[in-house]
Order: C-alpha cells, then sequence, then structure tokens
C-alpha cells in the first residue's frame, strides 16, 4: 500500500521514514464533498470546491435526538427497548436510515434529483419536475375570493388580537409581529403578502369563535369556507410550504372547534402529509424526498408547527378511533419556552399520552403509571386541564378494557382528574371560550362516572350534570342539548336497572301471606327449635323482637320511644348459636 504521496506504507499506517501520518479529519464536509464523498477540508470554501468551482456551502445534521423525539420514534418505528434505554445518547437509529435509504431508492423521481445533485450541486434538478405524467395539461389555480370582500383592516386587527390573546397561547406556531405587519399591508394594496388570505381567514375565524357574543358571527361560515377553498386550490395541488401547513393547521383548530369528527381527522391527517412533503419533521434536512423548507428562516417556528401538527393529528385520531399519520426518523427539537406561551407544556402533556397509543400494547401495571403521571402533570392553561382530563378519561377506558377490577387508589386518581377537569370546564364556559373539551370533558365524565357504578363515582354525579348543565346554558347550541339529553337518558337507564336490582333483592326477603304461620304456630315452633341434644331452651320473651324471633322485622317498632335498644343490642342471639359451634359461620 502507497500513501497519496507514493511512499510505501505500513498495514498501520506508518510510512518508511518512521513518522506516524494520522489521517486527519474535518469536523464537518461540505454538502458537494459528502455527497460526491471526496475528502474535505472543513474550511469555508473548502479545497475541493476551490479547485472545481463548486458553490461550497454546509448544512447541519442532528447528531442527537431529545428524549421525546425519541420516544415519537419508537412509537412510530417500534425501535427494540434495548436501543430506547439511553434515547437521549442516541443518534438517528440504522433502521430509520436504512428505511429512508429505501424510500429514496423506491422513486424514480428522486433518483433524478440525486444524480442531479451528485453532477452539480448548486444546479441539480428540483423534485417532482420530470417525466412523472405527459403534462397533457395544466393546472390553473382557481379565482379565490380575497379577504378585504369580508372584512375591513379594523376588524381584521381586532379578530388577530383576540385569536392572539385566547388561542395563541397554548397553540403557539405564527410569528405575532409578522401577521400583524401583514394585515396593515394587506389592506394597502392588492400585491400578494407574505401572510396569504386563506391564513388570515383561518386567524379570523378563530378570532370570532374565541370570543364571546361577537357580532362577526354571520360572516363566520364564509370565511371556513374561504379558507378551504384556498387550501384545497394550493397546497395540495402545488407544492406546499410552511405558511400552508400552519393554514392547514388553523383549518384543523376550526374544525375541531365546530364540525365533524370526521372532517376534522382527514384535515389533521393532510396537515402531516404537508408536514412530511417539506420535511419539518427533521431539524435539518439532507433527504432528497424531504429537502428542508426554505421558506422560513426561523427554525423555532418549524419546530412548533410541526409538534402542534403531529399532537392535533394524535389526539383526534385517539379520540376518533381512528389510525394517525406516522411520519419515520423524526428529529425535530422541542420549541423553546416563552413568556405567556404554554406551547411547550402542552406538548410535555402530549408527550404523557403517548401511553395510549394502540401500537405500544398493554403491560403489566402501564395504564396505573399513566395516570398518576397525568395526575401529577400541572397544567398552566384552563384549555391544558381539559384536555388533561379527557385523557385520564381516555386512560380509564384502557385499563377498565385490561384490568376491569380497579384499585381504591386508581379510582381516586380517574375521580381527581375528573373533577379537575369539570372544574376548568365551568370556568372556560364562563369566559365564553368553546374549547371543545368544554363540552367533551363534562359528558365524558357522566359516562366514566356511570361505567365505574361505584358510590364514590356515582356521589360526583351530581356535580358533572350541574357542569354540563351550564355549558348547555351558556351556549345554547343542538349539539349541546343533544349531548344533555343523552346523559339524561343514561342516568335514567343505571336508575332503572339499580331499582330492577333492588327489586330482586326485596323479592329474597318476601315470602307468600299462605307460607305465614299463624302466631300459635309460631310460638310452637319456635318452642322446639331449642331443642339441642335433649335439652330445651328456654323461650325469649314475647315484647322484645329479636333476630331469632322473627326475620320479618316491624320497622315501626324501631320508631317506637318505648323500644328497649339496650337489650336489643346486649341480649344473646340464639339463632347465630345455631349455625355452628361459637356462633361462628
Amino acid at each position: 500500500m502507497t500513501t497519496t504521496n507514493g511512499e510505501a506504507a505500513t498495514p498501520n499506517g506508518d510510512s518508511n521514514n518512521g513518522q506516524s501520518q494520522k489521517r486527519q479529519r474535518a469536523k464537518q464536509a461540505c454538502e458537494p464533498c459528502r455527497l460526491r464523498k471526496r475528502r474535505c477540508d472543513g474550511n469555508m470554501p473548502c479545497n475541493m470546491c476551490t479547485q472545481f468551482e463548486y458553490k461550497c456551502y454546509f448544512e447541519k445534521h442532528p447528531r442527537k435526538r431529545s428524549k421525546l423525539v425519541e420516544q415519537h420514534a419508537i412509537a412510530d418505528a417500534q425501535i427494540t427497548a434495548d436501543d430506547a434505554e439511553h434515547p437521549e445518547n442516541e443518534p438517528p437509529s440504522i433502521e430509520d436510515m436504512s428505511k429512508m435509504r429505501a424510500l429514496e431508492a423506491n422513486s424514480g423521481i428522486a433518483f433524478t434529483r440525486l444524480l442531479g445533485m451528485r453532477l452539480d450541486p448548486s444546479s441539480g434538478p428540483k423534485l417532482f419536475t420530470f417525466g412523472w405524467n405527459l403534462g397533457s395539461s395544466q393546472y390553473l389555480p382557481p379565482v379565490l375570493a380575497s379577504i378585504t370582500d369580508f372584512l375591513n383592516q379594523h376588524q381584521m386587527e381586532q379578530l388577530a388580537k383576540l385569536y392572539f390573546a385566547n388561542v395563541h397561547p397554548i397553540y403557539g406556531f405564527l410569528n405575532k409581529g409578522r401577521v400583524t405587519a401583514t394585515i396593515a399591508a394587506r389592506w394597502a394594496t392588492t400585491a400578494d403578502s407574505s401572510v396569504p388570505d386563506h391564513m388570515l381567514c383561518g386567524i379570523a375565524a378563530l378570532g370570532i369563535l374565541y370570543s364571546d357574543n361577537n357580532p362577526l358571527v354571520n360572516i363566520l361560515p364564509r370565511l371556513i369556507d374561504a379558507q378551504k377553498t384556498a387550501l384545497e386550490s394550493s397546497s395540495t395541488m402545488l407544492p406546499p410550504t410552511l405558511v400552508d401547513v400552519q393554514s392547514w393547521i388553523l383549518r384543523c383548530l376550526v374544525l375541531r372547534t365546530t364540525d365533524h369528527p370526521h372532517a376534522t381527522w382527514m384535515a389533521t391527517c393532510t396537515t402531516m402529509h404537508l408536514v412530511e412533503s417539506i420535511g419539518l419533521q427533521l431539524e435539518a434536512s439532507s433527504s432528497v424526498l424531504h429537502p428542508a423548507a426554505n421558506d422560513s428562516t426561523d427554525p423555532e417556528l418549524r419546530r412548533r408547527s410541526f409538534w402542534v401538527a403531529r399532537m392535533l393529528n394524535a389526539w383526534v385520531s385517539f379520540e376518533y378511533g381512528r389510525t394517525r399519520v406516522a411520519l419515520r426518523g423524526i428529529t425535530a427539537r422541542l420549541p423553546s419556552v416563552a413568556d405567556g406561551d404554554y406551547t411547550k407544556d402542552y406538548i410535555e402533556l402530549y408527550s404523557i399520552s403517548c401511553y395510549l397509543d394502540p401500537e405500544q400494547g398493554d403491560k403489566a401495571g402501564q395504564w396505573e403509571d399513566f395516570l398518576t403521571q397525568l395526575d401529577s402533570y400541572e397544567p398552566k392553561h384552563d384549555g391544558i386541564a381539559l384536555s388533561k382530563a379527557n385523557l385520564g378519561l381516555c386512560g380509564y377506558r384502557r385499563l377498565r378494557l385490561a384490568n376491569p377490577n380497579l384499585s381504591p387508589d386508581v379510582i381516586k386518581t380517574i375521580l381527581n382528574i375528573g373533577l379537575n377537569g369539570l372544574e376548568a370546564a365551568r370556568r372556560m364556559a364562563e369566559k365564553g371560550m368553546p374549547w371543545w373539551h368544554v363540552a367533551n370533558v363534562p359528558f365524558q365524565v357522566i359516562c366514566v362516572f356511570l361505567a365505574m357504578d361505584g358510590k364514590e363515582s356515582l356521589s360526583h354525579l351530581a356535580t358533572a350534570m350541574r357542569t354540563l348543565e351550564y355549558v348547555v346554558e351558556r351556549f345554547r347550541t343542538v349539539a349541546m342539548k343533544e349531548a344533555l339529553k343523552t346523559a339524561r337518558f343514561l342516568i335514567r337507564l343505571s336508575k332503572k336497572r339499580k331499582d330492577e336490582d333492588s327489586q330482586v333483592l326485596g323479592m329474597s326477603i318476601q315470602r307468600a301471606t299462605s307460607e305465614d304461620p299463624q302466631p300459635e304456630d309460631t310460638r310452637a315452633a319456635h318452642n322446639q327449635q331449642f331443642q339441642i341434644n335433649g335439652a330445651v331452651a328456654q323461650p325469649m320473651e314475647e315484647n322484645h323482637p329479636t333476630a331469632a324471633s322473627s326475620e320479618d322485622w316491624n320497622l315501626d317498632a324501631l320508631n317506637d320511644s318505648q323500644f328497649d335498644w339496650n337489650y336489643f343490642l346486649t341480649h344473646d342471639m340464639p339463632a347465630f348459636n345455631t349455625f355452628a359451634p361459637d356462633g361462628t359461620m
């Protein structure tokens, strides 16, 4: 073997002059050298790019993932338990990398892009532009309604303030300053702005929804329809951008507040597919199929948009009983903490809910641990408190499936989570905030307390019903009235069943009149009853009813002021002595 200078070298790399020459590696190679598998000196520009006149640039490649990121990667890719013991120190798994390479190898379109990048990274062909079909017709976006047709500038500014005051604190994925500046520019000119109309429609719709008795409620359907039409004619037909993903998240929130669960689930799934198409799940992308979006220079917005979209898709899927969209190789970091912003706290609650993923399976003590961990979580916003309560009720349903016999500690935990959720629902209703769990939590608490069917749970049914009735009175919607009607129906069914059970128990202690002996016969039978081994027991006095004298108690006698309770409680009970020696059963 020879060195690059033509000198002979030993297998250990030592040259003939005896000097040790160890290969020097740069800490990071530039992208042109990395794609061509050339040695890079790490300079900017490097020697190779200077020599061949390539455009030298570097991309950041993550080497480790946070604990939460690894936890979700386990849920998606089913990594083995041994690999997950130290998730904070693990790079993207070999399995994830292998699947990604296989995915790229399957795609002929990606191969065209990869070939061009290897030939010249600075001017390779774009993805999805060549040979996909014959191109017989070209898509032309339809003419869309303008936001200025619905609202004036002052109205839009007021609705944006309501949105950022009531929704943004726990769903913080927009740049408030950028949106505010765009509103003024949008009404000053008809030119395209950095915040498109479909995003402004979503902000305005949520501003109307999350305000008390807003006078603009009549234009809400037009805003929702305008956003839907614009999104379906743009991001689902053409390559999306980060702004498109954010606008789809707004649409998911609108649908979760107002519409059918199927529509909401479909919207969250579409959002996750758009997330994948621009690589939001990757902190820094070197993938050909998922290039990192370059329409935003703020990585914090990318992270927030990804985690909020993922959280919505997972939770809606859990609640609706559908499959969520699972992305491979997630490396996106968690968002940072900001004053007055609870988005990261919300995502931490979401990380606890990963127990609920049906793919995780059931393990011994898993649901008890989940409920304990959930009960110890302290929400900092009533919207988060409602989600916590909903997760607790979901955990009860999973635990009930695995183990119908609940311990007193588990019952106490479930009751505590449910009652805290009722308090949060009432506070939200008082403010006129129509969070979806304001309706869902009280109704589900009633269902769970009825299913638990214990004295502890049934004693709190009145609190749950009063909360649900208050929510119905506060919002007065057809859906809420139906929920209240159904809750009352379920309680009546439960009461009817208990009345029937009580009737059955009552029949067990009743005797037909024809079978009742005459008083003198009763005394005779009573005297014969105590002949044991030839000994005759003395009959008790007639004016003191005891357990031995009759099984059918006259309850009126107990209310008699002349009734001798001391005699009743201290006198021997011969009837019990007939079972076994010493009165044992």
